[in-house]
């Protein structure tokens, strides 16, 4: 004991440097295991750090709001029968493929509400009631659309012409008929088809719908490409020639 303690005593220094050499490389060697079983280890990187720029939520918002805008398909687009999606390569839908898209329970509901209006329409202008109610439910989409159905009462988006005297409304690209009621624009549609360019089509019969249908068309009521062909078969679809009886 007394040798180790002069032992000790002569060699506390060494002993005292080697302690402490030992305690850095086990305090290292724990740090190092430690860094290893962190969930989320992270490299460091001498010099400034710099900031990680977060994405703008506004951004991102603004620019799918101006999306949507230009890919919803407009009511003045819907009243002018252009039914072209406003992004490139989509194939451009008639009124009559937009048409059938609708519930059914919505197109019945539309028939019935103005059968007897187009019976009426027949008797007292010769038109065929199937064309008046097929014209009707293309261009209003069965009532459907806000801009011109809804919002001003045509259904049949007939526009703004020279002679018209009565209310219209714009919304800087088309003008419409504004009309007070539903009626009004099914008898200002009666007019309109029998008089100036398709005063010709009253020389057909109330139940000859295919050459009335033919005759619009031929006339340019409005600029749907195969017009007659959507009529035709928005009649026999919805079987709207029994009206015509």
């Amino acid at each position: 004991m007394d040798q180790i303690k002069q032992y000790l005593q002569r060699n506390w220094l060494k002993l005292g440097l080697v302690a402490v050499v030992i305690f850095i490389a086990v305090k290292k060697d724990l740090s190092f295991k430690l860094h290893l079983n962190s969930p989320n280890p992270v490299e460091q990187i001498e010099g400034p750090a710099t900031p990680v720029q977060q994405p703008s939520k506004s951004t991102n918002t603004e620019r799918f709001s101006e999306n949507k805008q230009q890919e919803s398909v407009s009511d003045a687009a819907i009243a002018s029968f252009d039914f072209t999606p406003g992004t490139s390569g989509r194939k451009k839908l008639h009124a009559y493929d937009q048409l059938i898209q609708i519930e059914v329970a919505v197109i019945q509901k539309y028939i019935d509400r103005f059968d007897q209006v187009v019976i009426n329409e027949r008797e007292k202008f010769g038109i065929p009631s199937s064309i008046i109610l097929a014209n009707a439910l293309l261009h209003s989409q069965a009532g459907t659309t806000k801009w011109s159905a809804k919002n001003s009462n045509n259904h049949f988006a007939l526009p703004c012409t020279s002679d018209w005297r009565g209310a219209t409304k714009n919304d800087g690209s088309s003008c419409l008929r504004l009309y007070e009621n539903a009626w009004t624009s099914f008898r200002d549609h009666s007019l309109y088809i029998t008089t100036g360019a398709f005063t010709g089509l009253t020389k057909y019969s109330s139940t000859d719908y295919k050459n009335w249908a033919n005759g619009l068309e031929a006339n340019g009521f409005l600029k749907e490409p195969e017009l007659a062909k959507q009529l035709i078969r928005t009649i026999e679809k919805y079987e709207l020639y029994r009206l015509d009886d």
